[in-house]
């Protein structure tokens, strides 16, 4: 495949998507708003919601290991159930702590997804939304290391508010491709 055929290709793909581009950007600058505007709410949330979400997981696997059908590694696998289960019951019991744990996580998250971002945006270079693509990237670095350097003093607002800023950049960056992508061709019948 010669660049050009591949550039191409990628600008069909996201022509496609246009729809689902627009519409998770909207939905992504409406969360990320809503994020800022409660940040105590949607930090306590998020370590609930993280706390079910291993509790559930670990009950899950605890019955699978227990009754399930395979043989092979059921001792590890109710193991690792055991392990999301204390988890979700202390992220469930220890609220603020685990808000201030899942800051340090998220704060590395950003950094993480902001360095993909940007590498990403380089290879859509030839798209006319890159640079927003750019912008989120880099923005979600800087915020990253921002709840670093106010890390663990800051935790219980600075994970919603940092969660809604990135949401805010996300849903630009895709909401910029989704309406720089053009409409998606017809589809040839072959006749």
């Amino acid at each position: 495949m010669t660049p050009s055929s591949a550039l191409l290709s990628a600008s069909h793909d996201l022509a496609k998507s246009r729809g689902w581009l627009i519409a998770g950007g909207i939905l992504s600058v409406i969360v990320g708003f809503v994020a800022m505007s409660f940040p105590f709410v949607f930090s306590l949330a998020i370590a609930q919601l993280l706390g079910v979400f291993a509790l559930v997981s670990g009950l899950i696997a605890l019955g699978l290991a227990l009754l399930g059908k395979h043989q092979n590694h059921r001792v590890l696998e109710a193991l690792s159930a055991i392990i999301r289960i204390v988890a979700g019951i202390v992220l469930l019991n220890c609220v603020a702590s685990a808000v201030t744990v899942i800051t340090l996580i998220f704060s590395i998250y950003l950094i993480v997804e902001g360095i993909f971002q940007t590498i990403a945006a380089f290879k859509l270079r030839a798209h006319p939304g890159w640079i927003w693509t750019l912008v989120s990237g880099v923005a979600a670095i800087v915020l990253g290391l921002m709840v670093q350097a106010r890390w663990p003093s800051d935790s219980v607002w600075v994970l919603g508010t940092l969660l809604g800023i990135n949401l805010i950049f996300s849903g630009a960056s895709l909401l910029a491709l989704g309406l720089a992508a053009g409409q998606p061709a017809p589809p040839v019948s072959a006749s």
